[in-house]
């Protein structure tokens, strides 16, 4: 059985994985908790503070509709990263099959 600390933990992850990806992004941290958090459904101070592990001083535990909010937002992170990954593997193979194509031609006009 998982604990409520395991899915914390796992949450947190994946709540930071979003920030990062909103920081490179925006190119701002605070750009980047305000992005996350608007997508999430909090606010962009409780945010950092839960992301920066400041339970304690504010940040409560979230609800579970803000751990299934996470938990959407980074399904969709993941289906987008995929989603580059295979039209960047589209266009690696259509510019092998190019450059594959000019080499065939280049060699069939030396041979006269």
């Amino acid at each position: 059985m998982i604990s409520s600390a395991q899915i914390n933990d796992h949450t947190k992850l994946q709540a930071s994985a979003l920030f990062e990806r909103a920081k490179i992004q925006t190119g701002s941290k605070m750009l980047a908790y305000r992005s996350v958090a608007k997508a999430i459904g909090v606010h962009h101070e409780w945010f950092r503070k839960y992301l920066r592990g400041y339970e304690g001083q504010g940040a409560k535990e979230p609800k579970a509709t803000v751990y299934e909010n996470i938990r959407a937002a980074y399904a969709d992170f993941c289906n987008r990263v995929e989603q580059e990954n295979r039209e960047d593997e589209q266009r690696l193979q259509a510019l092998r099959s190019d450059r594959r194509a000019r080499g065939e031609s280049i060699s069939q006009q030396t041979d006269c």
